[in-house]
């Protein structure tokens, strides 16, 4: 347990003034920004459910291509600092180096989350004019995502050791179209079974029972959809967890 907990640490550390912060703190307030000056250039107002919807749409859209990004970026700063032998040297135990690397990821996804809804909402209230701004609700789907996003780390950071930042910015360029389809009526019978559509569509769900709509149905199909993306997700950490036992630096590209 030390050990999980000095290696988490230490994978903060490298990220000390590096472009993986600046990127968890530029994209945020770039994105609100860039919602906020749409929802004012719009001719007439905006719901609260619109702006809620929006705004998350458009961040679960976009999180393939950031978290690929974001882990080309660290699989490519590991290939530098001696050729991976930082992550795979270093600590005896490789699976608590890698849990350790992508745990550090996934929460400063959640924190990068939370900078982006509340900028997005002190937007809203003092500079759209909306007050009524239901803040709970955006926490909690800022939390809703961070758990269901844990598919792509794990996913793309493979990519990213595998092949380096390029071909895992292509693969997020893909998961960000699978991700838009997935909003439309093709994804409505297959979005389950589709990592990339999980944060938007999960947060239907949430939206839907907040609601005062009976939620019966809703719940039997929340319920069948969760158990299914924690199977996928859990499979997807065991695979990964094995392949990365079972890798010793080399890419195959090289």
């Amino acid at each position: 347990m030390n050990q999980a907990i000095r290696c988490f640490k230490a994978e903060f550390k490298k990220r000390k003034r590096s472009l993986f912060l600046y990127i968890h703190l530029f994209v945020p307030i770039t994105l609100s920004g860039v919602l906020v000056m749409y929802i004012l250039a719009r001719n007439g107002g905006i719901s609260l459910q619109s702006s809620y919807t929006m705004f998350f749409e458009l961040i679960g859209v976009g999180t393939p291509v950031i978290i690929s990004i974001i882990c080309g970026i660290v699989a490519d700063t590991e290939n530098e600092a001696g050729n991976f032998q930082n992550i795979l040297g270093v600590i005896q135990n490789k699976t608590i180096a890698f849990l350790s690397q992508v745990s550090m990821m996934i929460l400063s996804y959640f924190f990068a989350i939370l900078l982006t809804i509340f900028t997005y909402i002190i937007a809203l209230k003092y500079i759209v004019g909306i007050g009524d701004v239901q803040i709970s609700l955006y926490l909690l789907t800022g939390f809703i995502f961070a758990v269901s996003v844990s598919f792509q780390y794990f996913f793309y950071l493979v990519i990213g050791y595998n092949y380096g930042i390029g071909m895992c910015s292509i693969s997020g360029f893909a998961g960000l179209i699978i991700a838009a389809l997935s909003l439309t009526s093709i994804g409505d019978k297959v979005w389950v079974y589709l990592p990339w559509s999980w944060p938007s569509r999960f947060t239907e769900f949430f939206l839907e029972s907040s609601s005062m709509i009976p939620i019966t149905d809703y719940d039997k199909g929340l319920f069948k959809s969760s158990i299914i993306a924690c199977v996928i997700t859990i499979i997807v950490i065991l695979l990964s967890i094995y392949w990365f036992n079972n890798w010793y630096g080399r890419r195959t590209n090289d």
